[in-house]
């Protein structure tokens, strides 16, 4: 629970808070395994708390060596941490294990965050920009359990007793989300107690935080994030442990220098993107007169052909129609009614005769011959009583 709040608080949903022990340096990669929960390191009864001798444990980020906070714990009390950086590349979430005597083991497990959003036309398209392995809709804590804790904890020997209220605790987490600003998030706070036939008890705790946010065209995104904490310990020593612990975590001190280093950080970060978004906003403005500009020369373009048209149109038109257009008139006329118009050199005059054929032989009397055959000449011809042909052309 420690953890999630400095988590929540640090990343604005991303990094934990506990102790390390200054002198220690490893971490066991499972910290789950059921050889720390079941086996105890130290089978001899010895006092629980040594009050009178407490030493201060300290939370380091290994990128900057820079201490994060500092708990004080029971002098027999030991704490190994790692911090690991899954959420930031800067700011770590650490993982923590505390063992003592009366086989008191506890740990936390990495924070699990998740993102949804309000439309599933969102939702598809974050999926497509690398972000499907995040987005979860915002689930209970209660389902949480049935995922996360009830197969670990029965597979390890222990039964379920109760679900119980943690006020303090729960308080202390309002708080802190109070005074850095989240006031208005979403709190989900669910502990549970577990026992085994060994004598011992075990609380095994799930803390959610929720926060929305707005983002363009009336879109919302919901950050959420949880983390989960188990406490193992002899039933007898299981009330006053879980009493020490929260009064480490209140006790807790952060350290000053390091919240400048997130403020710092976190304006570097402002920065960065706000000049991304520049160059962004940049290169939008760019494309766009691009294509404002290839869209103007293609009007330009069109407006030169559509010109060239009218142009073309107005002399077909004026030739044909216009003023002194007789002639274009009657080829106009001609193509429509398939005739040529031909002059008659006996007569003087124009005739319309069928059109087709290669030469055209008329008499005085507009009769006129269609013939194809260029060898052909019908004067002289006795069928055609001897009357005068002449070979006739385009009047025009």
């Amino acid at each position: 629970m420690r953890t999630l709040i400095f988590t929540f608080i640090c990343l604005a949903l991303a990094c934990k808070e506990n102790s390390q022990d200054s002198n220690s340096s490893t971490y066991n990669e499972r910290l789950d395994e059921e050889s720390a929960w079941n086996n105890g390191t130290s089978d001899q009864k010895e006092p629980f708390f040594q009050t009178s001798r407490n030493k201060t444990h300290e939370l380091r980020d290994a990128r900057t060596g820079m201490v994060v906070q500092s708990t004080e714990y029971p002098s027999n009390w030991k704490v190994i941490s790692k911090p690991i950086y899954t959420l930031d590349q800067k700011i770590p979430d650490f993982l923590v294990q505390i063992e003592g005597p009366n086989h008191l083991k506890t740990f936390n497990t990495p924070t699990n965050f998740h993102v949804s959003y309000q439309s599933q036309q969102l939702t598809q398209m974050m999926s497509q920009y690398g972000m499907a392995s995040l987005i979860r809709p915002m689930v209970g804590n209660q389902q949480l359990f049935k995922e996360d804790v009830e197969p670990r904890m029965q597979n390890s020997g222990y039964s379920f007793v109760r679900q119980r209220s943690m006020p303090k605790d729960e308080a202390y987490v309002r708080q802190k989300m109070q005074e850095n600003g989240f006031g208005q998030g979403y709190l989900e706070y669910t502990a549970t107690e577990w026992k085994n036939q060994n004598g011992q008890k075990a609380l095994a705790r799930i803390v959610k935080i929720a926060i929305q946010q707005p983002l363009m065209n009336n879109e919302m995104m919901t950050m959420w994030l949880y983390t989960t904490d188990y406490v193992f310990v002899d039933e007898g020593q299981f009330e006053a442990t879980l009493d020490q612990l929260h009064k480490s975590t209140v006790d807790t001190q952060e350290n000053p220098q390091w919240k400048q280093y997130l403020a710092q950080l976190n304006q570097q970060r402002a920065m960065e993107n706000q000049r991304k978004m520049q160059i962004a906003s940049q290169q939008h403005q760019q494309r766009m007169n691009a294509r404002w500009a290839a869209f103007n020369a293609h009007q330009e373009n069109m407006r030169a052909i559509s010109a060239a048209q009218d142009a073309n149109h107005a002399a077909f038109m004026n030739r044909n129609f216009g003023a002194g257009s007789d002639t274009g008139q009657r080829q106009f006329l001609n193509t429509i009614n398939e005739q040529e118009t031909v002059y008659n050199p006996l007569t003087g005059n124009n005739y319309q005769v069928n059109a087709g054929s290669t030469e055209y032989w008329m008499d005085s009397d507009g009769n006129y011959i269609q013939n194809n055959d260029l060898f052909y000449t019908p004067n002289g011809d006795i069928n055609l009583n001897n009357r005068e042909w002449v070979k006739v052309g385009n009047a025009y």
